[in-house]
C-alpha cells in the first residue's frame, strides 16, 4: 500500500487550474484582437472571472501539500489573493476606460 506521502500518489496535484489558465491566456491572445472595442471589454471582463477563480483556488486553499513549507498561511494567502486580484481589476477598469 502506497504512502500518502510518496511522489506516486501526489503526481498531478493543482495540474489542471494552470492548464485551464493557460488555455484562457490563449483563447484571449487569440480571440481579443479579433473583437470590436466593446467586444474586447466584454470578453475580458468575462475572462477575468474564470482567472480570479483560479487563482483563489491556487492561493488561498491549495489543499494538502508534500512538504509545504513554502505555502503562505491563511491570513499572508488572503492578503496575496487581495493584492495580485486588485491589479487585474486595475488592469481591466484601466482597459475599460481608456479602450
Amino acid at each position: 500500500m502506497a504512502h500518502p506521502s510518496s511522489p506516486r500518489a501526489q503526481r498531478g496535484y493543482l495540474l489542471e487550474v494552470p492548464l485551464i489558465l493557460a488555455v484562457i491566456g490563449v483563447v484571449v491572445a487569440i480571440v481579443l484582437p479579433k473583437l470590436p472595442p466593446l467586444g474586447q471589454k466584454i470578453f475580458l471582463s468575462i475572462m477575468a472571472v474564470p482567472v480570479l477563480f483560479g487563482l483563489y483556488y491556487m492561493i488561498v486553499i491549495p489543499g494538502w501539500m508534500p512538504n509545504d513549507r513554502g505555502r503562505l498561511r491563511p491570513p499572508w494567502s488572503l492578503l496575496v489573493f487581495v493584492v495580485v486580484a486588485g491589479l487585474i481589476a486595475f488592469g481591466l477598469v484601466m482597459f475599460i476606460i481608456n479602450g
